[in-house]
């Protein structure tokens, strides 16, 4: 275990009802040690899903900061140093994001942070991308991903605990639209690293499981939380979508359900949209979109997408945010090869990044080593 550089810590836990034994004990163990961490421990008897338990363990805890992590993530020894002295630096924002790395393989994003889309879509920033700095700069993003984030408790007490009738998913998603419409920001820190053992702790729940809660729990936070005609546009819409799953036979028990759980929760989403719009101090169309969202990840297998699509969108990010004539030359090559078919050759491609006398690291040569084995397959 990787322990946290910035003392002192209070360590709050809360076991949702996971039927371990021990639980409490393994923990004291590993921080036997550490005098400056104390450990404010709670058992829930049952699961009572992410959003209520999160709201337990921030309730529990009474530090000025306050560090959401899921289970499946680690921190850098410096992260929560580097994301505290953010936070100093940015006395009114309401959250920091850090640079979450897909565990497997250690060298491409998860997210920094998280973009909503105009349908109330959150997607992770740079999921699959291949880490090569193209997210170094700290930036004002949407969102916040809940797998690791740290926020001001006077900032959660502004916008509100979770919502606990989402159970799981998008919760992290509406809490962050929602701090939005009140006027919030959020600031990436990239400094800060944290690995993430992707969906480690809900494979296991099924496909079907997950699309439930995800389509149902979308539709909440787009009704809830976005203006008038937008929230009536992404219900529709979602409507429909869902009823052509059903027909297409692509989860159409889950689909059912999300859609009758959907409708049937609307009045009380109702109730909180009036609250929430009741106190609305921003447009919609001032922080929902945002730039650098392109994701490349297999949902089903939780690994990156290899692809010269991938490489193109990655080399893009880097020269926006730091040029360099090599990096330059190399874009215009490949620009030059998807014009005249040769783009289509991913090895090709591999090779002229090779020799375009760019710097190679560790995590270019992954994307490039990946690229070469798929095109031998």
């Amino acid at each position: 275990m990787v322990l946290s550089d910035y003392r002192p810590l209070q360590l709050v836990v809360v076991d949702n009802g996971s039927r371990r034994a021990g639980v409490r004990e393994q923990v004291e163990s590993l921080l036997a040690e550490h005098q400056e961490v104390t450990l404010v421990f709670s058992a829930q008897g049952d699961n009572l899903g992410y959003a209520a338990a999160t709201n337990v363990g921030v309730g529990l805890g009474d530090g000025e900061l306050v560090l959401l992590l899921n289970p499946d993530a680690r921190l850098d020894s410096d992260a929560i140093r580097l994301l505290v002295d953010a936070a100093g630096a940015r006395p009114t924002a309401a959250g920091f994001a850090p640079k979450i790395l897909l565990a497997n393989p250690g060298v491409a994003i998860d997210s920094v942070g998280v973009a909503i889309h105009p349908g109330g879509e959150g997607s992770q920033r740079g999921l699959g991308q291949a880490d090569l700095g193209q997210y170094d700069l700290q930036e004002e993003v949407a969102g916040l991903s809940f797998a690791a984030a740290l926020i001001p408790r006077a900032a959660w007490a502004r916008v509100g605990p979770l919502d606990v009738r989402y159970f799981m998913f998008y919760e992290d998603v509406d809490w962050s639209l929602r701090a939005q419409v009140l006027g919030e920001t959020f600031w990436t820190v990239p400094a800060a690293r944290v690995l993430h053992f992707h969906s480690a702790s809900t494979r296991h729940l099924g496909g079907g499981f997950k699309t439930r809660l995800i389509q149902r729990n979308l539709i909440w936070t787009a009704v809830k939380n976005l203006e008038t005609r937008a929230a009536v546009r992404v219900l529709l819409r979602r409507t429909a979508a869902n009823l052509r799953r059903i027909s297409r036979l692509r989860h159409p028990s889950a689909s059912g359900r999300a859609l009758a759980e959907a409708w049937l929760g609307l009045p009380g989403m109702l109730g909180s949209r009036r609250e929430i719009q009741r106190r609305r101090r921003r447009r919609d169309g001032e922080f929902l979109g945002g730039r650098g969202e392109t994701t490349f990840f297999d949902a089903d297998r939780y690994l990156p997408e290899t692809s010269v699509a991938a490489l193109v969108a990655v080399l893009s990010r880097l020269y926006a945010v730091a040029p360099e004539p090599a990096l330059e030359r190399t874009l215009l090559r490949i620009s030059s090869a998807e014009a005249t078919g040769l783009g289509r050759d991913p090895a090709r491609i591999a090779a002229m990044v090779r020799a375009g006398g760019m710097t190679v690291s560790p995590a270019l040569e992954w994307l490039l080593a990946q690229m070469e084995r798929a095109a031998r397959r």
